[in-house]
């Protein structure tokens, strides 16, 4: 062999090597053998996005309240003691703490469902129950189970543009519009009932509810329940909220002479930066007014004044709210008054044809509650209660309650106002003018003399 030969020969063997090499190279670079680490890695990262997708996008929620406890009368050898007597619902309004004697609950179930494209729908369905029964067979003659809400919203659907993007559409019976002052427990605005509505239409710089709710007036001997159906609408921008609601009911005046057949009412509501402008905590003021079946009781409700006649007016002005005055003490206040311009009914209809008189003329009431709240430590703090309410009115008669009440109260941490559960103990006096006992026999029946003591433990929860 030749030298020429031997150099072709060297150069065929080096360039297959080279080849080679560059051809396993390749290979290494485009299929690595995974770690054992990184598939670790891997698994991890998908189990806690599938954790974070299921908790912000629960298949099922549950959601209650509660209350349970006795209340014995000191002054009637601690027998088992009621609600202090007194006109409607005032003893309410001077403060619920130490005043509720009953067992009540709300349980509701909310059923999710959630589309690929963003959409998503709610059922929801609630029980209640409430007894004074002390018992533990309290289910047996004296209570029942109730459906108190059941019904669908849809929100976030792609169809849905412009105005109505961001739109909830409902359908059913349900809480609606529901405001309440806590430590009285009152209901300034609800407009439950059944019907149809569509929330958050987004209008200039605020959102624009619309509903039409359905509900039956209440029932009495000689007539069966009745319907009205109302149209509502709320507006809210800022610290502002408005309601607007107008009410028809043509059968009332088969049911009572000169019964309101139809209503409109208005409300504005403010929520101040803080507690009245101090920055801390936070109160809200409202002002109402109704006319014809929302005048009355029916004022701030779904047209339930079926007892307003036709020209009766009502005018409302309140404010509540809570100040943390420092790291120990925190006091929730309120004070509302309402007016009744000729909102009692004078004259009912009977199956004989004959009028009976039963109530007419105004109604003016107005209450304060206030509600300091002492924390000793984490777990423990005092809670005290005081409360006054005056009423004036021409066919209940005019006069004053009034209620002081001490809660020595346990809690998971009493830096939380809301916080619940409380297990309370609690001590509580009421007095009521004398001038009372006339008009209101059967609620004070029970009593001897105008003044008592209620001691009693309850036990409070909402989730």
């Amino acid at each position: 062999m030749n030298r020429k030969s031997i150099f072709t020969l060297l150069a065929c063997i080096t360039l297959l090597g080279g080849a080679s090499t560059a051809a396993m190279g390749k290979e290494a670079i485009s299929a690595p053998v995974a770690s054992e680490d990184s598939v670790k890695i891997d698994e991890l990262t998908a189990r806690v996005a599938k954790l974070e997708y299921e908790q912000s996008h629960p298949s099922f929620e549950f959601h209650g309240y509660a209350r349970s406890g006795f209340l014995l009368n000191a002054n009637n050898d601690l027998r088992k003691g009621k609600v202090f007597g007194g006109p409607g619902y005032a003893p309410k309004l001077v403060g619920r703490l130490g005043n509720e004697d009953d067992t009540y609950v709300e349980a509701e179930l909310v059923k999710n469902f959630y589309m690929q494209n963003g959409s998503w729908a709610k059922f929801h369905v609630m029980f209640t129950n409430g007894t004074d029964v002390l018992s533990d067979n309290s289910g047996w003659g004296d209570s029942a189970v109730n459906v108190r809400q059941v019904y669908a919203e849809m929100g976030n659907l792609p169809s849905f543009t412009g105005a109505f993007k961001d739109s909830v559409l409902w359908a059913g019976k349900r809480y609606y519009n529901r405001r309440d002052i806590h430590i009285t427990d009152y209901y300034f605005t609800d407009y439950s009932g059944t019907g149809l509505g569509i929330d958050k239409i987004k209008l200039g710089n605020g959102n624009l509810n619309l509903g039409i709710v359905a509900r039956d007036l209440a029932p009495t001997t000689n007539f069966n329940g009745l319907d009205v159906l109302n149209l509502l609408g709320r507006y809210d921008i800022g610290s502002w909220e408005f309601d607007l609601g107008l009410a028809t009911a043509e059968s009332n005046e088969d049911r009572y002479k000169d019964a309101a057949t139809f209503g409109a009412q208005l409300g504005i509501f403010y929520n101040t930066p803080g507690f009245l402008w101090t920055g801390k905590g936070f109160s809200k003021l409202f002002g109402q007014v109704g006319y014809g079946l929302d005048s009355g009781d029916g004022l701030g409700r779904a047209g339930t004044g079926e007892r307003s006649k036709d020209d009766a007016t009502s005018y409302r002005l309140g404010m509540f709210g809570l100040y943390p005055v420092n790291e120990k003490w925190d006091v929730f206040a309120t004070l509302v008054g309402q007016f009744d311009k000729s909102a009692d009914l004078a004259l009912q209809n009977t199956e004989g044809g004959a009028d009976i008189v039963i109530a007419e003329g105004d109604n003016n009431w107005v209450n304060f509650a206030i509600r300091p709240v002492y924390k000793i430590n984490e777990n423990f703090e005092l809670q005290f209660e005081g409360g006054y309410y005056h009423v004036d009115s021409d066919s209940k008669g005019s006069g004053n309650i009034y209620k002081l009440a001490f809660a020595p109260t346990f809690k998971l941490d009493t830096n939380e106002f809301w916080g619940r559960p409380e297990i309370r103990t609690f001590v509580s006096w009421a007095g009521w003018d004398k001038k009372f006992e006339d008009k209101y026999q059967t609620d004070l029946a029970d009593y001897d003399g105008r003044n008592g003591v209620n001691i009693g433990v309850q036990a409070e929860v909402w989730f």
